[in-house]
């Protein structure tokens, strides 16, 4: 399974995506994943100027991905 991560999306086209926010943090899934996700929990701390994202993501299957 392949993650990526970018905190700069400019003018990329991203209507193939789902927005999911929370905390004031937007994560974009795709939509072809969007459709397997039973559950997204995402996990946002700050620590002074850092910030530090978790997501997991529990699919239909009972498979299990954490980033």
């Amino acid at each position: 399974m392949e993650v990526s991560v970018d905190t700069y999306i400019g003018r990329r086209n991203t209507e193939n995506y789902s927005v999911v926010s929370q905390d004031g943090v937007q994560v974009l899934v795709s939509n072809s994943l969007a459709g397997q996700i039973d559950r997204l929990e995402l996990d946002c701390k700050k620590f002074m100027f850092l910030h530090k994202l978790k997501a997991l993501l529990e699919m239909r299957n009972g498979m299990v991905i954490a980033t």
